[in-house]
This record gives structure tokens, C-alpha cells and sequence, in this order.
């Protein structure tokens, strides 16, 4: 059996015209089940087992201060300060302003890493996008052809079928939903960290589960795993030669012990000795188990530590190369919610074209001034003009300037006489009265002897005659 690349010749055309929203499709089949969009999506996900990873996700950020740092910090760092480039960045600019972007991408990014999925409402009025609205994925699902193409979405909240945008490929389930919207573009999915073809994406918690329930059950038998193992072991000596002990004062001696607690108090006569062995000849050391589990969330969770609040125990070049990978997987989670943005909501809604651009700005204060500073290195050297560099920046430290059109009549000043169509000469060549009587006028001096110190042109000297 041999294998290669299967091209799809509708993709290759669709690139040569006008761009348009990204969709999947092709003539491959991207997962196996049934020949049509119900039994494939019945093979390719449950949706019981999926509703119960969402919530077990949600559970996780609200109950594990570890996984709630996790979520928080990616989301800082990858939503910065951006703007738009392009024909319609003014446009956009004032449009993101409107609306909250900011505010938008940051409730985004979290609901993407913490279910790996997040789907937006696009409601727009005459045209215009006047919100984007976040739906809860625990109750969205995603309907698609056996090729790829997303045909529909659906909210079914508790078995109840509220609202399907598109179509599930079923009339008859079709009709089963509250409303109907024909419009599937009105419902933009955002998916972080998908494997393969998948139609769904893979949150930050699901390699974590394990170990977070770990977590969750021995924080849960903390106190009785304090008592047992944590607590000292303590030997009773009952009894003496002169005064044997029976076998009911050992029991009660015994059963006193076994309920004794932390700060607890015990009075005994004089035939009772009790004494101290040790801490850890009773159990084992509970703090060897809690790190190892912490240090498999953090590992999964690829946040340094030291972005957590927690000591890492690394020098500061062992900390400064972790600091450079998180930025490298900032940059990741950025390029993620652009390239979805600007395919599903700047070319797939309308609002602009794909000539514009969404930019991220720098997420750490020192990648700007390195980047400023190798531009300021680059035009030093004569790499680049000051022109260029100017346009590589970002546009609130960007000057505008004339184009080389503008430049050049600035330059020149000159102007044409209405009358004759001909250059006006330029002001330093006008022979005008006010540059004649300007008492700074360069051209005339008081120095002259022959004069006395009357204002005279240079160039008027008497040449006696030899």
C-alpha cells in the first residue's frame, strides 16, 4: 500500500481568487464512523463523556489555586496592547474601541486554554458587528461533513435543544431545536492546540486530570493522613515490678493513644510512662508526594514556576532560559488567536480584508527596547533608512512622515504661476521687498570705512582707479 499527499484542487483555486473565511473540507475523509454528518459525529465524540470533561475543567480552575495561576498568567502574557495594520486600520482601531477588544480577547484566551474551545456569537446590526458574545462550550456542539466542513452548531443546554445555527445534517433533528438560524458564519470557533483534523480542541487541564485528582484527594485526607503518618509515635510503659498491670488498664491506656490528637491533653498515675520514638518510624514524609504531583502540573501546565509564586530552586540562568521558552509559548497562544481572528472575524464577517493585520505588541518591556534597539543599530550602520525604521515601529512611537512626493516640493518650495504655467523661482531666489529691507539681511554690511557706518550692499565698493 503505498502513501502520499492528497492536494485538494478546490483549496489550490480558492487561493488564487479573493480570500475568503478559512473552512475545512477537501475530498479526504478526516474521521471514520458513517457516510453521513449524524453517524460520523455519533463515532467521532460523546457528548455525555465531553459535558463531564468541561465541567471537571471548571471544577479544576475554581477548587486548584495551581491550575487557577496556570490559566490567569498564559492569558496575561499572551493578550498585550495590539493594533491593526492595513487598509481599514483606522477603521478597526476605532471599531475595537467600541467593543471592548481587549476585554474580548482576554475572556477569550482563558475560556480557550480552560476548555480548549471557545465559540462566539457574532450579532450584528445593519451590517455592523455590535457584540461578540461567549457562549459556554459545555453546551455548544459542532456539526461537520465526513471532509472536514463545519455545517452547524447547536446549543442544547440539559437535553434541551435551545438554539441550532446551520444544520445538524438531520431535517428531522433540525426541527427538534427551539430556533432556527440558517446562518452558520454567525458562530465563530476558536480552538487551541488541535491534533490532527480534530473538530474540537484540546484543553490545558485534560493531560492534568490525573494528577490533579491526586492533588484534590490528598489535600481532601490531609488531616487523617497528618494524624497517622505525620504524627510522633508515642510508647507507653504501664505497670511496674511492684505494681503489674492487668490486661483492662493496657486496653484503656491503649485506646486513650489511639484517639489522642494534636494538643491534646493526658493525665495518668504514677504506674503510666509515656515517652516519644520518633516522626518517621510510624509512616512516610507527606511533603515528597505533594511536590512530585505539583511538579507534574507545572511541567504540563508550562508555566515556570517562578511565574507561579513558587520557590524553583534554579539559578538565574536555569530561570532566564525557562522565562525565554514561556515567551516562545506566549508567542504560540498569540499567533493562535490571531490567525482565528483574523480569519473568522476581520475576512469571515466582512469588517476588513486580508491586507489587514492584527499585531501583538511585546508581552515583556525588554523585547521592546531590544527591538528598538537593534532598529536603532540597523540605521547606524546604514542597513536601513530612518524612513524604514520609522515604519517598523509600533504606531505610538511612529512618526508621520511626507512621502517622497511631499518631500521633494517641501524641499524645493517651489509652486506654479497660475498665469503661464511656469516654476515661481524659489523664496531665495525672489528678488521681494522684505527681503530687501530686513535689517538681518546678510547681504548688506556697516563695516566699510568709506561709509562710516551707513548700511551698505557688499558688493557696492569704490575701485580706485590705478
Amino acid at each position: 500500500m503505498s502513501y502520499g499527499f492528497i492536494i485538494s484542487t478546490m483549496g489550490f483555486f480558492d487561493n488564487l481568487t479573493k480570500k475568503k473565511a478559512v473552512h475545512e473540507g477537501g475530498v479526504a475523509i478526516v474521521k471514520t464512523g458513517g457516510k453521513d454528518a449524524i453517524s460520523l459525529a455519533a463515532g467521532e465524540d460523546n457528548k455525555d463523556k465531553r459535558s463531564t470533561q468541561f465541567k471537571m475543567y471548571r471544577e479544576s480552575y475554581e477548587r486548584v489555586p495551581l491550575i487557577t495561576a496556570i490559566i490567569d498568567v498564559q492569558a496575561d502574557q499572551a493578550v498585550q496592547e495590539f493594533y491593526f495594520e492595513g487598509k481599514n486600520s483606522k477603521k478597526l482601531g476605532k471599531w475595537s474601541d467600541e467593543i471592548n477588544l481587549t476585554r474580548f480577547f482576554h475572556r477569550l484566551a482563558k475560556t480557550m486554554l480552560l476548555y480548549g474551545n471557545a465559540y462566539v456569537e457574532v450579532i450584528k446590526t445593519n451590517g455592523n458587528i455590535e457584540e461578540m458574545k461567549l457562549l459556554d462550550p459545555v453546551w455548544v456542539d459542532v456539526y461537520r461533513k465526513p471532509t472536514g466542513e463545519i455545517i452547524g452548531y447547536s446549543q442544547v443546554i440539559e437535553s434541551k435543544k435551545l438554539v441550532l445555527w446551520g444544520t445538524t445534517g438531520n431535517k428531522r433533528e433540525d426541527e427538534a431545536f427551539e430556533k432556527r438560524i440558517s446562518k452558520v458564519d454567525s458562530i465563530a470557533h476558536f480552538k487551541h492546540n488541535v491534533l490532527n483534523s480534530e473538530k474540537y480542541g484540546l484543553s490545558v487541564i485534560k493531560p492534568l486530570i490525573e494528577s490533579i485528582n491526586i492533588k484534590l484527594n490528598m489535600e481532601s485526607n490531609l488531616r487523617k493522613v497528618l494524624k497517622k503518618y505525620v504524627a510522633p509515635l508515642i510508647w507507653a510503659k504501664v505497670g511496674n515490678d511492684q505494681y503489674p498491670a492487668n490486661d483492662d488498664i493496657v486496653s484503656t491506656i491503649s485506646d486513650t493513644l489511639r484517639d489522642l490528637e494534636a494538643e491534646s491533653e493526658i493525665t495518668t498515675t504514677h504506674l503510666v510512662e509515656l515517652g516519644v520514638l520518633n516522626f518517621n518510624a510510624k509512616g512516610m514524609d507527606i511533603k515528597t508526594p505533594l511536590d512530585h504531583v505539583e511538579s507534574q502540573i507545572i511541567s504540563g501546565g508550562q508555566v515556570p514556576p517562578v511565574l507561579l509564586g513558587r520557590p524553583s530552586g534554579a539559578d538565574k540562568a536555569t530561570a532566564e532560559v525557562q522565562l525565554r521558552a514561556f515567551g516562545r509559548h506566549t508567542k504560540a497562544l498569540q499567533r493562535e488567536l490571531k490567525v482565528e481572528f483574523e480569519d473568522k472575524i476581520l475576512v469571515g464577517q466582512g469588517i476588513g480584508t486580508e491586507d489587514d493585520k492584527l499585531i501583538w505588541a511585546q508581552a515583556e518591556e525588554r523585547e521592546r527596547e531590544i527591538e528598538i534597539d537593534l532598529l536603532r543599530g540597523l540605521v547606524t550602520d546604514g542597513i536601513l533608512t530612518p524612513q524604514k525604521a520609522n515604519d517598523l515601529l509600533p504606531p505610538k512611537f511612529r512618526e508621520t512622515l511626507p512621502t517622497p512626493e511631499e518631500k521633494a516640493n517641501l524641499l524645493n518650495q517651489q509652486s506654479q504661476d497660475p498665469e503661464n504655467g511656469l516654476q515661481k523661482p524659489r523664496p531665495n531666489q525672489m528678488k521681494n521687498d522684505k527681503v530687501k529691507d530686513n535689517p538681518n539681511d546678510p547681504t548688506k554690511t556697516t563695516k566699510f570705512k568709506q561709509t562710516k557706518g551707513k548700511r551698505v550692499t557688499k558688493s557696492d565698493r569704490e575701485v580706485p582707479i590705478k
